[in-house]
């Protein structure tokens, strides 16, 4: 019996330090968080660490990824850019993923705007907002609201 608290107090202790915790204040400021709500319920991720490289071309492109959102990749990302995320361009590609279902969906609506691009220091920061469309498997769509997105300080790794 006592082995068996001390096993869920393990678990218990692990969930509650996953890099998916849900917080009740998701405009934390801490470096190296991507925060955010999704339908009103907010959302902390912490550690989440970026990458940037070039590509073929000479051109850059920048990346995240987490638990929902399986591409957050920018081409050529500039400091101070407002991203329209209505237009489909090569500036931003997004994928979000509904957890219940898997089935990936993208934004139809929604700006992200990258405020800080630090090639010094290695941290991007920004904020975004999107509405995305998910087409579940009967053919019903799905409407999620991703508002008050935050990247706070998001430390970035350079790559090849």
């Amino acid at each position: 019996m006592v082995k068996n608290f001390v096993a869920i107090g393990i678990l218990l202790s692990v969930f509650l330090t996953s890099s998916s915790f849900i917080s009740e204040n998701p405009t934390i400021n801490k470096k190296g968080t991507f925060t955010y709500f999704i339908n009103g319920k907010p959302f902390v991720i912490e550690g989440l660490t970026g990458s940037y490289r070039k590509i073929t071309g000479g051109e850059s492109q920048l990346s995240f990824s987490n638990d929902r959102f399986i591409k957050f990749t920018f081409m050529n990302p500039i400091q101070e850019s407002k991203i329209d995320l209505t237009q489909q361009s090569r500036a931003a590609f997004i994928r979000y993923e509904d957890p219940s279902t898997s089935i990936v969906g993208k934004p139809d609506a929604g700006y992200v705007l990258l405020q800080k691009i630090d090639e010094n220091n290695k941290v991007v920061s920004g904020t975004f907002e999107m509405s995305v469309r998910v087409v579940m498997n009967d053919g019903t769509i799905k409407n999620i609201k991703i508002s008050e997105g935050r990247l706070n300080e998001i430390p970035i790794v350079y790559k090849q």
